[in-house]
C-alpha cells in the first residue's frame, strides 16, 4: 500500500512542470552563485570554498521552500485534495507518503547541487581539491542539509494549516532574505525563531548573536515537530466536501 501511494506521489511530482522548473533553476543558479560570491577578508583556499558553499546553500533554502509550498499547495487547487483522499483514504499514511516523497526529491536536488557546486569550485579555484578536501566540504554542509529538511517540513505544515501556497512562501523566504535579522533587533529571544536558530550552521565561525549549531538544530526541530503535529491534527479533522 505504501509503495503504491509513494509511486503515485512521485508521478504527481514529476508531472508538475513548475516543480521541475524550480528544481532545475536551483541546480543551475546555486552553483553559479557559489563561485560568484565575494570572499571575506582572510579567507583562502579550503576556507574560502567552505564559506562560498555555506552562503550559497543558505540562499538555496528559498528554492526548497518554494518547491515544498508548490508540492503541498497543489492539493488545495481545483479540489485536488478531495480526489487524492478518494484514492488514498488513510490520511495519516497520506501525510507520511507526502513527507517521504518531498524529502526524497529534496535529497536528490541537494545531492545534484552539491556535486555541481564542488566541481565548479574545483575548476575555478587555484587551490587543488583533494578527496580529503571534498569530504571536508561535504561535512561542513551537514548542518545546512539538516536545516533545509527541517524547513521543508515546516513549510509543508504551514501550507496544510493555512491551505495556501503563498503564505508559507512569503513567511519563510522573508525570514531567510533578511526579516530574521531585522527581528533580532527587537529582542534576543528572536534567535529562537526558525531560520534564525540555525544561522551559525551557515557560517565558518560561530557568532554569539545566534544559537550554537547543535542547539539551533534542536530548536528548529522542536518548531518542526510542533507544526507537524498541529498540521496533522487539522488535516485529519478537515472536511473536504
Amino acid at each position: 500500500m505504501f509503495g503504491k501511494y509513494m509511486l503515485s506521489e512521485l508521478k504527481k511530482y514529476l508531472y508538475h512542470k513548475w516543480l521541475l522548473i524550480v528544481m532545475f533553476i536551483i541546480a543551475i543558479l546555486i552553483p553559479i552563485m557559489v563561485i560568484s560570491l565575494d570572499s571575506f577578508i582572510g579567507e583562502k583556499d579550503i576556507m574560502l570554498m567552505k564559506s562560498r558553499l555555506l552562503r550559497g546553500f543558505n540562499f538555496s533554502q528559498v528554492g526548497y521552500i518554494v518547491l515544498t509550498a508548490l508540492y503541498y499547495g497543489q492539493e488545495y487547487q481545483k479540489s485536488a485534495l478531495r480526489t487524492s483522499l478518494l484514492c488514498s483514504p488513510n490520511r495519516i499514511l497520506f501525510q507520511i507518503v507526502k513527507i517521504c516523497c518531498n524529502s526524497l526529491w529534496t535529497l536528490l536536488s541537494l545531492s545534484i547541487t552539491t556535486i555541481i557546486s564542488i566541481l565548479l569550485l574545483g575548476v575555478s579555484s587555484d587551490a587543488s581539491v583533494s578527496l580529503e578536501n571534498i569530504c571536508e566540504l561535504i561535512n561542513s554542509l551537514i548542518p545546512a542539509y539538516c536545516s533545509t529538511f527541517e524547513l521543508t517540513l515546516i513549510t509543508g505544515s504551514i501550507v496544510i494549516i493555512t491551505k495556501s501556497t503563498i503564505a508559507p512562501i512569503a513567511i519563510m523566504t522573508s525570514m531567510i532574505l533578511g526579516l530574521g535579522n531585522i527581528l533580532l533587533q527587537y529582542g534576543k529571544f528572536m534567535k529562537y525563531l526558525p531560520v534564525n536558530s540555525v544561522m551559525n550552521g551557515f557560517m565558518i565561525k560561530e557568532t554569539s548573536m545566534y544559537l550554537s549549531i547543535n542547539t539551533g538544530l534542536i530548536v528548529q526541530s522542536i518548531w518542526c515537530l510542533s507544526l507537524l503535529f498541529i498540521a496533522g491534527i487539522l488535516f485529519c479533522r478537515r472536511c473536504t466536501r
